[in-house]
């Protein structure tokens, strides 16, 4: 066999096909919406474009590409009503530290937590085995272990605030 015909069963064998028809549809999308100037920013055009590509990409690879988007966008939105609830009771009780909300006291720890939330989801969501990485087994002792390490650190924290 040829080196050509090497490189191309290794192309095919790497899904080069489906990379081939993410940038034609970037391409020609963005070509499209170029010629017509329909939103006059051009960054605003690149992300319909991207967007509009992986739609057809995601439509294409469909089996496991629909099933992680799913998970992540199902899990998004149960997060977020999650977060808008616990929100809205914070408000409500009025929760104040020093005379300003809690929200605009905090604002890293919130952060980390929002970043923590989001990558939990896509490990949940099966994110793990898109990248090819081992899957996470997360069984009672290691639970057991993490709400140990919680309390601890929240004690600590405790300690720490009062001694300031």
């Amino acid at each position: 066999m040829g080196a050509l015909q090497t490189l191309i069963l290794n192309l095919r064998a790497g899904d080069f096909p489906l990379i081939l028809l993410w940038l034609l549809t970037l391409a020609v999308v963005y070509g499209i919406l170029s010629h017509v100037n329909l939103p006059q920013s051009k960054p605003a055009r690149g992300v319909i474009s991207i967007v509009a590509a992986f739609m057809v990409l995601f439509a294409a690879a469909a089996g496991p590409a629909a099933i992680f988007i799913e998970n992540i966008v199902v899990s998004g939105i149960v997060i977020a009503f999650g977060l808008l609830i616990v929100m809205i009771f914070l408000e409500i009780t009025g929760a104040k530290e020093g005379g300003a909300h809690i929200f605009t006291k905090h604002p890293k720890f919130f952060g980390i937590a929002i970043i923590i939330l989001a990558i939990l989801i896509f490990i949940g969501a099966g994110g793990l085995g898109i990248l090819n990485l081992p899957a996470i087994r997360i069984t009672d002792p290691i639970i057991a272990i993490l709400f140990f390490l919680a309390i601890m650190g929240m004690a600590i924290w405790v300690l720490m605030k009062e001694t300031k």
